[in-house]
């Protein structure tokens, strides 16, 4: 994936994509960073939950290469597809997640809670 493909995406809704080996970039519609520093040695990536429903996992070190992963958890009505990285040699060496327009908003959590 190339920059300015990511941004032609952005213009019609909402990316997700991580960067460097511990940032998750949210552009477009709904706009935020997440930090998180070594989720590739955690068993768990950032979970993601948006307005449509959509949930996503997002993890560093896909297959053990310097790739970011994103997994669906849940379809919601927005999601448009997710591009598959397979090259860690990429200009943006991610999975991207992309959402039609209409997004209202997210919420996540890097460390995932379990009820007793």
């Amino acid at each position: 994936m190339t920059k300015a493909k990511l941004e032609g995406l952005k213009a019609n809704g909402t990316v997700i994509y991580g960067c460097s080996d511990d940032l998750v970039e949210v552009e477009g519609e709904v706009q935020g960073e997440i930090d998180s520093y070594g989720s590739d040695e955690k068993e768990r990536g950032i979970l993601l939950v948006f307005s449509d429903g959509t949930q996503l996992e997002v993890k560093y070190g896909k297959g053990d290469s310097s790739i970011w992963q994103i997994t669906v958890l849940k379809t919601g009505t927005l999601l448009k597809k997710v591009i598959s990285c397979e090259s860690d040699e990429d200009e943006i060496y991610s999975d991207v997640a992309v959402f039609n327009k209409g997004l209202r908003g997210a919420v996540y959590a890097t460390d995932w809670g379990k009820f007793k």
